[in-house]
Protein backbone atom coordinates (compact mmCIF):
# COMPACT_ATOMS: atom_id res chain seq x y z
CA UNK A 1 0.00 0.00 0.00
CA UNK A 2 2.81 2.43 1.06
CA UNK A 3 4.37 1.73 -2.79
CA UNK A 4 1.08 2.72 -3.89
CA UNK A 5 1.00 5.60 -2.14
CA UNK A 6 4.44 7.08 -3.44
CA UNK A 7 3.90 5.91 -6.84
CA UNK A 8 0.59 8.27 -6.88
CA UNK A 9 2.83 11.00 -4.99
CA UNK A 10 5.77 10.57 -7.71
CA UNK A 11 2.85 11.28 -10.53
CA UNK A 12 1.24 14.54 -8.77
CA UNK A 13 4.71 15.75 -8.81
CA UNK A 14 4.47 18.70 -11.83
CA UNK A 15 6.96 17.78 -14.84
CA UNK A 16 8.55 20.40 -16.30
CA UNK A 17 7.20 22.50 -19.56
CA UNK A 18 10.73 22.47 -21.57
CA UNK A 19 9.08 23.71 -24.35
CA UNK A 20 6.74 26.41 -22.90
CA UNK A 21 9.82 27.26 -20.88
CA UNK A 22 11.62 27.15 -23.50
CA UNK A 23 9.42 29.45 -25.98
CA UNK A 24 9.10 32.30 -23.31
CA UNK A 25 13.37 32.13 -23.12
CA UNK A 26 13.13 32.93 -26.77
CA UNK A 27 10.43 35.52 -27.30
CA UNK A 28 12.92 37.49 -23.99
CA UNK A 29 15.95 37.21 -26.74
CA UNK A 30 17.69 34.60 -24.25
CA UNK A 31 18.61 32.05 -27.18
CA UNK A 32 21.34 29.74 -25.40
CA UNK A 33 18.14 29.15 -22.66
CA UNK A 34 16.37 28.22 -25.01
CA UNK A 35 17.80 25.70 -27.11
CA UNK A 36 18.73 24.14 -24.40
CA UNK A 37 15.58 23.48 -23.39
CA UNK A 38 14.31 22.99 -26.53
CA UNK A 39 16.90 20.15 -27.00
CA UNK A 40 15.87 18.25 -23.97
CA UNK A 41 12.63 18.43 -25.09
CA UNK A 42 13.04 16.82 -28.20
CA UNK A 43 15.04 14.62 -26.47
CA UNK A 44 12.65 13.36 -24.41
CA UNK A 45 9.72 13.48 -27.19
CA UNK A 46 11.83 13.04 -30.43
CA UNK A 47 8.57 13.18 -32.33
CA UNK A 48 7.72 17.03 -31.08
CA UNK A 49 7.07 18.88 -34.38
CA UNK A 50 6.79 21.76 -32.41
CA UNK A 51 9.99 21.11 -30.65
CA UNK A 52 11.97 20.58 -33.57
CA UNK A 53 10.39 23.92 -34.94
CA UNK A 54 11.35 26.09 -32.04
CA UNK A 55 14.75 24.70 -32.35
CA UNK A 56 14.80 25.77 -35.91
CA UNK A 57 14.37 29.06 -34.97
CA UNK A 58 16.29 29.44 -32.46
CA UNK A 59 18.83 28.70 -35.17
CA UNK A 60 17.03 30.78 -37.56
CA UNK A 61 17.32 33.75 -35.39
CA UNK A 62 20.80 33.51 -34.77
CA UNK A 63 21.30 33.66 -38.73
CA UNK A 64 22.62 29.86 -39.02
CA UNK A 65 19.89 28.69 -42.07
CA UNK A 66 21.88 25.70 -42.68
CA UNK A 67 21.09 24.60 -39.14
CA UNK A 68 18.23 25.45 -39.50
CA UNK A 69 16.56 24.13 -42.30
CA UNK A 70 17.09 20.04 -41.26
CA UNK A 71 15.60 20.79 -38.09
CA UNK A 72 12.29 22.24 -39.85
CA UNK A 73 12.68 19.47 -41.92
CA UNK A 74 12.39 16.91 -39.34
CA UNK A 75 9.51 19.04 -37.78
CA UNK A 76 7.84 18.55 -40.96
CA UNK A 77 8.34 14.79 -40.80
CA UNK A 78 7.26 14.59 -37.59
CA UNK A 79 3.56 16.28 -38.64
CA UNK A 80 3.01 17.23 -42.20
CA UNK A 81 -0.24 19.15 -40.94
CA UNK A 82 2.11 21.52 -39.16
CA UNK A 83 1.47 23.96 -41.93
CA UNK A 84 3.00 27.12 -40.79
CA UNK A 85 6.96 25.25 -40.91
CA UNK A 86 6.62 25.19 -44.80
CA UNK A 87 6.09 29.17 -44.27
CA UNK A 88 9.67 29.50 -41.92
CA UNK A 89 11.62 26.43 -43.99
CA UNK A 90 11.31 28.42 -47.28
CA UNK A 91 12.76 31.40 -45.45
CA UNK A 92 15.68 29.99 -44.57
CA UNK A 93 16.10 27.89 -47.54
CA UNK A 94 15.65 31.57 -49.43
CA UNK A 95 17.90 33.22 -46.93
CA UNK A 96 20.66 30.17 -48.31
CA UNK A 97 19.46 31.41 -52.22
CA UNK A 98 17.88 28.02 -52.56
CA UNK A 99 14.92 30.12 -54.70
CA UNK A 100 13.55 26.80 -56.04
CA UNK A 101 13.12 24.53 -52.98
CA UNK A 102 12.04 27.89 -50.90
CA UNK A 103 9.74 28.40 -53.78
CA UNK A 104 8.04 24.88 -53.21
CA UNK A 105 7.56 25.24 -49.53
CA UNK A 106 6.20 28.77 -49.97
CA UNK A 107 3.47 27.24 -52.13
CA UNK A 108 2.66 24.28 -49.34
CA UNK A 109 2.17 27.20 -46.92
CA UNK A 110 -0.09 28.70 -49.49
CA UNK A 111 -2.34 26.35 -50.32
CA UNK A 112 -3.57 26.46 -46.52
CA UNK A 113 -3.21 30.25 -46.53
CA UNK A 114 -4.00 31.85 -49.81
CA UNK A 115 -4.42 35.53 -49.19
CA UNK A 116 -0.99 35.74 -46.64
CA UNK A 117 0.08 38.55 -48.98
CA UNK A 118 3.76 38.12 -47.18
CA UNK A 119 4.04 34.97 -48.18
CA UNK A 120 3.23 35.73 -52.13
CA UNK A 121 5.27 38.73 -52.39
CA UNK A 122 8.48 35.97 -51.07
CA UNK A 123 7.16 33.36 -53.34
CA UNK A 124 7.61 35.92 -56.63
CA UNK A 125 10.97 37.01 -55.30
CA UNK A 126 12.35 33.97 -55.23
CA UNK A 127 10.28 32.55 -58.74
CA UNK A 128 12.08 35.87 -60.02
CA UNK A 129 15.78 34.68 -58.82
CA UNK A 130 15.08 31.05 -60.35
CA UNK A 131 14.02 32.59 -63.59
CA UNK A 132 10.06 32.40 -64.03
CA UNK A 133 9.43 35.78 -64.65
CA UNK A 134 5.89 35.40 -65.40
CA UNK A 135 5.45 33.10 -62.38
CA UNK A 136 7.07 36.12 -60.60
CA UNK A 137 4.44 38.50 -61.43
CA UNK A 138 1.99 36.52 -61.05
CA UNK A 139 2.50 36.24 -57.32
CA UNK A 140 3.80 40.04 -56.85
CA UNK A 141 0.19 41.07 -58.27
CA UNK A 142 -1.32 38.92 -56.03
CA UNK A 143 0.45 40.57 -52.78
CA UNK A 144 0.14 43.79 -54.05
CA UNK A 145 -3.80 43.09 -54.36
CA UNK A 146 -3.42 41.93 -50.86
CA UNK A 147 -1.62 44.32 -49.64
CA UNK A 148 -1.21 47.33 -51.58
CA UNK A 149 0.03 49.93 -48.84
CA UNK A 150 3.02 48.07 -48.40
CA UNK A 151 6.23 49.75 -50.32
CA UNK A 152 8.49 46.33 -50.78
CA UNK A 153 5.59 44.91 -52.64
CA UNK A 154 5.85 47.91 -54.95
CA UNK A 155 9.51 48.07 -54.98
CA UNK A 156 9.34 44.20 -55.75
CA UNK A 157 7.13 44.80 -58.66
CA UNK A 158 8.92 47.64 -60.35
CA UNK A 159 12.27 45.33 -60.41
CA UNK A 160 10.29 42.02 -61.96
CA UNK A 161 8.76 44.67 -64.69
CA UNK A 162 11.86 46.09 -64.98
CA UNK A 163 13.92 42.86 -65.56
CA UNK A 164 10.56 41.86 -67.77
CA UNK A 165 10.79 44.65 -70.42
CA UNK A 166 7.76 46.34 -69.44
CA UNK A 167 9.15 49.86 -68.72
CA UNK A 168 5.43 51.12 -68.46
CA UNK A 169 4.43 48.94 -65.49
CA UNK A 170 7.89 49.25 -63.72
CA UNK A 171 7.90 53.32 -64.10
CA UNK A 172 4.26 53.52 -62.67
CA UNK A 173 5.20 51.36 -59.71
CA UNK A 174 8.49 53.15 -58.87
CA UNK A 175 7.00 56.01 -58.74
CA UNK A 176 4.38 55.12 -56.03
CA UNK A 177 7.07 53.91 -53.56
CA UNK A 178 9.35 55.95 -51.89
CA UNK A 179 11.89 53.04 -52.24
CA UNK A 180 15.49 53.79 -50.89
CA UNK A 181 18.16 55.45 -53.23
CA UNK A 182 20.03 51.91 -54.36
CA UNK A 183 16.45 50.44 -55.10
CA UNK A 184 15.39 53.04 -57.37
CA UNK A 185 18.58 54.39 -59.01
CA UNK A 186 18.92 50.29 -59.80
CA UNK A 187 15.25 50.12 -61.50
CA UNK A 188 16.05 53.52 -63.20
CA UNK A 189 19.57 51.68 -64.76
CA UNK A 190 17.42 48.91 -65.77
CA UNK A 191 15.02 50.70 -67.94
CA UNK A 192 18.22 52.43 -69.14
CA UNK A 193 19.23 49.10 -70.48
CA UNK A 194 16.14 48.28 -72.03
CA UNK A 195 15.61 51.76 -73.84
CA UNK A 196 19.77 50.43 -74.90
CA UNK A 197 21.18 53.52 -73.64
CA UNK A 198 24.42 51.47 -71.88
CA UNK A 199 26.83 54.11 -70.78
CA UNK A 200 23.39 56.13 -69.09
CA UNK A 201 22.61 52.39 -67.76
CA UNK A 202 26.58 52.15 -66.41
CA UNK A 203 26.54 55.07 -64.39
CA UNK A 204 22.90 53.85 -62.31
CA UNK A 205 24.70 50.78 -61.73
CA UNK A 206 27.79 51.91 -60.61
CA UNK A 207 25.77 54.62 -58.27
CA UNK A 208 24.13 51.61 -56.72
CA UNK A 209 27.26 50.10 -55.76
CA UNK A 210 28.59 53.29 -54.64
CA UNK A 211 25.42 52.98 -52.04
CA UNK A 212 26.07 49.53 -51.31
CA UNK A 213 28.84 47.80 -52.56
CA UNK A 214 27.75 44.07 -52.22
CA UNK A 215 24.24 44.86 -53.99
CA UNK A 216 24.08 41.80 -56.06
CA UNK A 217 21.70 42.70 -58.81
CA UNK A 218 23.61 46.25 -59.62
CA UNK A 219 27.01 44.11 -59.62
CA UNK A 220 25.61 41.68 -61.90
CA UNK A 221 24.07 44.32 -64.29
CA UNK A 222 27.36 45.65 -64.52
CA UNK A 223 29.36 42.60 -64.94
CA UNK A 224 26.42 42.02 -67.98
CA UNK A 225 26.83 45.03 -69.49
CA UNK A 226 30.93 44.84 -69.64
CA UNK A 227 30.23 41.56 -71.42
CA UNK A 228 28.20 43.08 -73.96
CA UNK A 229 30.98 45.81 -74.60
CA UNK A 230 33.34 42.81 -74.59
CA UNK A 231 35.18 44.21 -71.77
CA UNK A 232 36.07 40.96 -70.48
CA UNK A 233 38.36 41.77 -67.90
CA UNK A 234 36.01 43.97 -66.03
CA UNK A 235 33.30 41.61 -66.84
CA UNK A 236 34.53 38.56 -65.10
CA UNK A 237 35.34 40.38 -61.63
CA UNK A 238 32.26 41.28 -61.38
CA UNK A 239 30.31 38.32 -62.75
CA UNK A 240 32.49 35.99 -60.27
CA UNK A 241 31.68 38.82 -57.32
CA UNK A 242 27.67 38.12 -58.81
CA UNK A 243 27.86 34.55 -58.08
CA UNK A 244 29.58 34.32 -54.96
CA UNK A 245 26.83 36.62 -53.22
CA UNK A 246 23.93 34.66 -55.26
CA UNK A 247 25.33 31.24 -56.24
CA UNK A 248 21.75 30.64 -57.32
CA UNK A 249 22.17 33.28 -59.92
CA UNK A 250 21.72 31.31 -63.26
CA UNK A 251 22.01 33.72 -65.91
CA UNK A 252 25.31 35.53 -64.05
CA UNK A 253 26.82 31.28 -63.56
CA UNK A 254 26.37 31.26 -67.61
CA UNK A 255 27.68 34.35 -68.60
CA UNK A 256 30.71 33.62 -66.74
CA UNK A 257 30.87 30.51 -69.25
CA UNK A 258 30.75 32.14 -71.70
CA UNK A 259 33.60 34.62 -70.63
CA UNK A 260 35.66 31.70 -69.38
CA UNK A 261 35.49 29.89 -72.92
CA UNK A 262 35.97 32.68 -75.04
CA UNK A 263 39.13 33.66 -72.87
CA UNK A 264 40.88 30.70 -73.35
CA UNK A 265 39.24 28.39 -70.36
CA UNK A 266 36.45 26.24 -72.42
CA UNK A 267 36.98 23.66 -69.32
CA UNK A 268 36.06 26.44 -66.81
CA UNK A 269 33.13 28.18 -69.14
CA UNK A 270 31.93 24.63 -69.87
CA UNK A 271 31.65 23.60 -66.15
CA UNK A 272 30.01 27.09 -65.13
CA UNK A 273 27.24 26.59 -68.39
CA UNK A 274 26.34 22.80 -66.97
CA UNK A 275 25.72 24.34 -63.06
CA UNK A 276 23.59 27.02 -65.17
CA UNK A 277 21.64 24.53 -66.67
CA UNK A 278 21.30 22.77 -62.74
CA UNK A 279 20.10 26.01 -61.60
CA UNK A 280 17.57 26.55 -64.15
CA UNK A 281 15.33 24.46 -65.74
CA UNK A 282 14.73 24.77 -69.75
CA UNK A 283 17.01 27.53 -69.96
CA UNK A 284 17.71 27.00 -74.02
CA UNK A 285 21.53 29.17 -74.09
CA UNK A 286 24.07 27.13 -72.13
CA UNK A 287 23.07 24.34 -73.77
CA UNK A 288 23.20 25.82 -76.95
CA UNK A 289 26.55 27.66 -76.15
CA UNK A 290 27.60 23.85 -74.75
CA UNK A 291 27.02 22.83 -78.66
CA UNK A 292 29.29 25.75 -79.87
CA UNK A 293 32.00 24.63 -77.98
CA UNK A 294 31.43 20.51 -77.97
CA UNK A 295 31.40 21.50 -82.31
CA UNK A 296 34.53 23.44 -82.30
CA UNK A 297 36.24 20.57 -80.00
CA UNK A 298 35.23 17.81 -82.56
CA UNK A 299 32.48 16.16 -80.27
CA UNK A 300 29.92 16.21 -82.76
CA UNK A 301 27.57 13.69 -80.82
CA UNK A 302 27.46 15.86 -77.53
CA UNK A 303 26.94 19.08 -79.72
CA UNK A 304 24.26 17.43 -81.34
CA UNK A 305 22.49 16.37 -78.13
CA UNK A 306 22.86 20.26 -76.72
CA UNK A 307 21.60 21.68 -79.64
CA UNK A 308 18.75 20.12 -79.85
CA UNK A 309 17.72 20.58 -76.15
CA UNK A 310 18.26 24.16 -77.32
CA UNK A 311 15.93 23.50 -79.83
CA UNK A 312 13.58 21.98 -78.35
CA UNK A 313 13.19 24.54 -75.34
CA UNK A 314 14.05 27.60 -77.94
CA UNK A 315 12.43 26.47 -81.60
CA UNK A 316 12.63 30.16 -83.29
CA UNK A 317 15.80 30.69 -82.30
CA UNK A 318 17.71 31.84 -85.28
CA UNK A 319 21.15 31.20 -83.78
CA UNK A 320 20.11 28.00 -82.69
CA UNK A 321 18.75 26.05 -85.80
CA UNK A 322 21.62 27.42 -87.68
CA UNK A 323 24.11 25.93 -85.20
CA UNK A 324 22.01 23.02 -85.42
CA UNK A 325 22.29 22.89 -89.04
CA UNK A 326 26.09 23.13 -89.18
CA UNK A 327 26.32 20.12 -86.62
CA UNK A 328 23.89 17.93 -88.95
CA UNK A 329 26.25 19.10 -92.18
CA UNK A 330 29.50 17.72 -90.00
CA UNK A 331 27.58 14.54 -89.32
CA UNK A 332 27.07 14.54 -92.86
CA UNK A 333 23.31 14.62 -92.28
CA UNK A 334 22.75 16.81 -95.43
CA UNK A 335 18.95 16.49 -95.79
CA UNK A 336 18.34 17.42 -91.67
CA UNK A 337 20.64 20.31 -91.90
CA UNK A 338 19.20 21.46 -95.26
CA UNK A 339 15.85 21.43 -93.19
CA UNK A 340 17.59 23.43 -90.88
CA UNK A 341 19.01 26.34 -92.74
CA UNK A 342 15.80 26.69 -94.54
CA UNK A 343 13.92 27.05 -91.44
CA UNK A 344 16.53 29.74 -90.60
CA UNK A 345 15.60 31.38 -93.96
CA UNK A 346 12.18 31.37 -93.18
CA UNK A 347 12.64 33.12 -89.41
CA UNK A 348 14.80 35.74 -90.74
CA UNK A 349 12.12 35.92 -94.10
CA UNK A 350 9.72 36.62 -90.81
CA UNK A 351 11.69 39.43 -89.26
CA UNK A 352 11.74 41.28 -91.83
CA UNK A 353 8.14 40.97 -92.97
CA UNK A 354 7.34 41.75 -89.21
CA UNK A 355 9.55 45.08 -89.17
CA UNK A 356 7.73 46.31 -92.33
CA UNK A 357 4.48 46.32 -91.41
CA UNK A 358 5.00 48.00 -87.91
CA UNK A 359 7.39 50.49 -89.64
CA UNK A 360 3.99 50.86 -92.28
CA UNK A 361 1.87 50.96 -89.38
CA UNK A 362 3.73 53.51 -87.03
CA UNK A 363 4.01 55.97 -90.42
CA UNK A 364 0.16 55.47 -90.58
CA UNK A 365 -0.11 56.39 -87.18
CA UNK A 366 1.78 59.85 -87.50
CA UNK A 367 -0.05 60.66 -90.67
CA UNK A 368 -3.33 60.51 -89.28
CA UNK A 369 -6.42 60.45 -90.92
CA UNK A 370 -6.35 61.51 -94.46
CA UNK A 371 -7.59 65.71 -95.31
CA UNK A 372 -10.71 66.32 -97.28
Amino acid sequence: MTGFALLAFLLAVPQPDLLGDGQRAFARGDLDRAEALFREHVKRFPASAEGWSNLAAVQARRGQYADAVPLYEKALRANPRLVEVHFNLAVALSQLKRFPEAARHFRAFLRSYPNEARARQLLGLCLMESGDMRGALEELEKSYRLNPRDGSILYALAYAHARGGDEEKAAAYLVKTESNPAQAKLIEGLLLYRRGMWAEAKEAFREVVRLQPDFQPAIAALGRLELLERNDAAAIPLLEKAVELNPQDAESTYQLGVLYDRNGDSEKGKKMLERAIRLRANYADPHYQLGRIYHREGDLEKALRELETAKRILPDQEAIRLALGRVYQSLGRIAEARAEFEEVRRLKARVVERDRLRIESDTLMKEGPESR
